[in-house]
């Protein structure tokens, strides 16, 4: 059987490493499996199985035409779609012999209407949490089309895990408002005030501009800017940590944070509801602050530093053992074998030229940009308006 994963690049966040593992556990079973991009990838490769690309540009309109003309040239039984609306476009068009799952990343509309408006073409709806099959489960016309399948990784394998750690924490959003990032700033001057003496490692995408933000904090030395860095040295750097900072107002699953709790830190978050929480328990495997109320916030983060023996070895038997690639292929394993079984759908659009893509208007694109940067950080100062307004991505 050929399988074949549909997504933009190998740069989308968490999608492309859940469709890595998901290619690498389909091959090493003995599908013939393939990934393909719409853009060029950057540094993906595999000799485990094809990696390919239609080499096109985001927004490409002749995209819907070109991948039907990849998919006569390279025949596939399944087709996995994953966060590209370029590629959505097709499914209609696509032949009755072809098997379609839409997989559901994120809780904005954006992600998962293409699934409502596809359904009666598409065998299988796969959402990675709870959190994120909630938003649209009721406007399912066939409920039992929906999987709930949970994101898993591959961790890096250790001999021996330090458990005696510096108070030390991580934090991944770089300067993004949704993740977080003017709470970091705050969250800091009250754990200073409580005589934090740990460091914190900032990763991801900082302008200069934050960076002046960031050494504007007392005690910022003990702050550690990375930037972008490969995954192996945020996976060193968390081995050495107590806690990984999850202050989304979204996180539709939380690889970040299965990530994190695999090398042995302890998530704490705002009590909202994200997928943070179908991961982590509330003092068991996690600790959660009441959404805004940052001086709570840093008696959790100082909770944790303090009691990390009473959290650690349940903080990573949690993630390895039920977050793992090979349990997340085991879901989509069976949901292959369930698709396999079904009669072929005859497509409405089928035998027809696709038609062009076309790139939607992007409202908010249209402010100036002085005015959106006013606005996200607005926004981003706010963690009650930020959790109200996140669903407004995209828009």
């Amino acid at each position: 059987m050929k399988l074949c994963w549909l997504l933009p690049n190998d740069k989308s966040g968490g999608i492309s490493p859940v469709a890595l593992s998901c290619c690498r556990q389909a091959a090493q079973t003995g599908y013939e499996t393939t990934m393909l991009f719409l853009n060029k990838p950057s540094w993906l490769t595999s000799n485990q199985f094809q990696v390919s690309s239609l080499g096109l540009t985001n927004g490409a309109t002749e995209t819907p035409k070109m991948l039907l003309q990849w998919l006569e040239q390279n025949p596939q039984d399944v087709l996995f779609f994953n966060g590209c609306e370029e590629f959505d476009v097709i499914i209609p068009y696509l032949p009755a012999k072809i098997k379609c799952v839409y997989v559901v990343h994120d809780t904005a509309p954006s992600y998962w209407l293409r699934a409502i408006a596809q359904e009666d073409a598409l065998e299988a709806i796969v959402a990675v949490s709870e959190t994120v099959a909630s938003k649209f489960r009721h406007q399912l016309k066939r409920s039992d089309k929906l999987s709930v399948i949970y994101n898993g990784c591959v961790f890096p394998e250790i001999e021996k895990l330090n458990y005696v750690r510096q108070d030390d924490l991580v934090f991944l959003g770089g300067e993004n408002p949704t993740k977080g990032a003017f709470d970091i700033l705050n969250l800091w001057k009250s754990l200073i005030k409580l005589g934090f003496k740990g460091k914190l490692h900032w990763f991801g995408n900082i302008t200069p501009k934050f960076i002046s933000k960031i050494r504007q904090l007392p005690n910022s030395e003990q702050i550690k800017i990375y930037g972008y860095v490969p995954r192996d040295v945020i996976f060193s750097i968390a081995a050495s940590a107590k806690v990984i900072l999850m202050l989304s107002r979204v996180e539709p699953f939380g690889m970040a944070t299965i990530e994190a709790m695999g090398m042995g830190c302890i998530p704490v978050a705002w009590d909202v509801e994200t997928g943070t929480k179908e991961i982590a328990t509330a003092n068991k495997t996690g600790l959660y602050a009441p959404l805004g109320d940052t001086q709570d916030l840093a008696q959790k983060v100082i909770f944790a530093c303090e009691n990390y023996p009473a959290f650690n070895h349940a903080v990573i038997e949690c993630a390895r053992s039920k977050f793992n690639e090979t349990v997340m292929w085991k879901g989509y394993e069976s949901l292959i074998a369930k698709i396999s079984t079904l009669p072929a759908i005859n497509r409405s659009k089928q035998g027809q030229q696709p038609a062009l893509y076309q790139p939607p208007i992007r409202r908010f694109q249209l402010l100036p940009t002085g005015l959106r940067a006013v606005i996200r950080e607005l926004i981003g100062r706010s963690p009650t308006l930020g959790y109200w307004v996140r669903d407004l991505r995209g828009w």
